[in-house]
């Protein structure tokens, strides 16, 4: 990046204390660039032109030859050329950057914005710095008219915070982002695997008898992939109109574990289920049912699961009730990664899940409020 001095060459500051390309190859990363407005970064303009009382606020992240506005109020434009960027230089203050009047200052004073459309004259910014302290941007005010009083600190404040909360969102749009990317990854490979199998029982099938067997266990690799596909975060390919409840996902999920339809036993109330709250809800479903296939009930050929689903005002319940497999004598004495994953979803609806380890088997009642199954 080479920002000119101004007309009077002032400003000797010294050389930052990070690479160039790191920065911008750190910018890169977030993925931000050129992305379309979002309602979080909206408020955090609308926030800072607020409390600085300024008619112009902006997120603005420094790329190579121009500024991108992930957020702006009162300009209008979504980027400009980074030769009349007033950022530019801001992100080589290692704080709050504050120009009373940009016609005054000489770093400033033959800057096309200032000497022509739109006449700026006051600046304030402050950096969005990556936890390894490289700058991408600023959030930052402008107005029209000079401002010898600068900023009250209070609102010095404010914007040091603004851009603490932009730094946040991107982050966590990263981490988002690269979860999912994962997710998706994962999920080729577990779907080419279910591809491999059903293909091998497909070509293993000799006889009359051996292609009834085939048959049925291609139906229960292919309800596997399917349950697979509902509980990957953003999937929507299992989700048809007669899936998108409580009780169709629940037929998806147990339908591996029930190839003659007897053994797991559905029933109570439905309810249509939000993205978010199904994703969750599948993975501790299928964790319970994994283990009663491992341990529980459905580990030898008289046990039984009944899921009952229930309504209660602003609650909803579902109890899942094993009889018929081995008998239980208590908690096991080690807790594993799927018992942490459980809890902690669970913990992210807002809810609660209740054990008993009775002698006739494992009963869990998952407790959690209505309107978190909407998410």
């Amino acid at each position: 990046m080479s920002v000119e001095k101004g007309c009077g060459q002032a400003g000797n500051e010294g050389q930052p204390g990070w690479d160039e390309a790191d920065r911008l190859a750190a910018l890169l990363r977030y993925g931000i660039l050129d992305t379309p407005p979002e309602p979080e970064f909206d408020d955090i303009t609308r926030v800072a032109a607020l409390v600085c009382r300024a008619p112009m606020a902006v997120v603005n992240l420094v790329a190579d030859t121009r500024q991108f506005f992930k957020s702006e109020v009162g300009l209008g434009v979504r980027q400009m050329p980074l030769d009349v960027s007033i950022c530019a230089r801001a992100i080589l203050e290692p704080d709050i950057l504050v120009v009373p009047d940009l016609a005054e200052d000489q770093r400033f004073n033959c800057n096309p914005l200032v000497t022509g459309t739109p006449n700026l004259r006051f600046y304030a910014g402050a950096r969005l710095d990556t936890p390894e302290g490289l700058p991408l941007g600023t959030v930052c005010v402008l107005d029209y008219r000079p401002r010898p009083e600068g900023l009250t600190a209070e609102q010095r404040e404010v914007l040091r915070a603004l851009a603490r909360q932009t730094m946040a969102h991107l982050e966590l749009k990263r981490t988002i982002e690269a979860r999912d990317l994962l997710a998706r990854e994962l999920s080729h490979r577990i779907k080419n695997v279910f591809s491999v199998v059903n293909g091998l029982a497909s070509a293993s099938a000799r006889d009359s008898e051996a292609r009834a067997f085939a048959a049925a266990f291609r139906q229960r690799i292919g309800a596997l992939a399917r349950a697979h596909d509902y509980v990957l975060p953003g999937s929507v390919s299992a989700r048809n109109a007669g899936e998108s409840t409580l009780k169709g996902m629940l037929e998806v999920l147990l339908r591996p574990y029930d190839a003659d339809g007897t053994r797991v036993r559905i029933t109570g109330d439905d309810l249509p289920l939000g993205q978010s709250a199904a994703t969750t809800l599948a993975l501790i479903l299928h964790e319970h049912a994994t283990n009663a296939i491992k341990y529980g009930a459905l580990s030898t050929p008289e046990g039984r699961v009944h899921v009952d689903c229930r309504a209660d005002g602003a609650s909803f319940e579902i109890t899942w009730e094993e009889r018929g497999g081995p008998a239980t004598s208590g908690p096991p004495a080690e807790t594993g990664f799927g018992t942490m994953m459980v809890s902690s979803g669970i913990d992210s609806l807002g809810g609660t899940m209740t054990p008993e380890w009775a002698a006739s088997g494992l009963r869990v009642t998952l407790s959690m409020p209505l309107r978190s199954l909407a998410g």
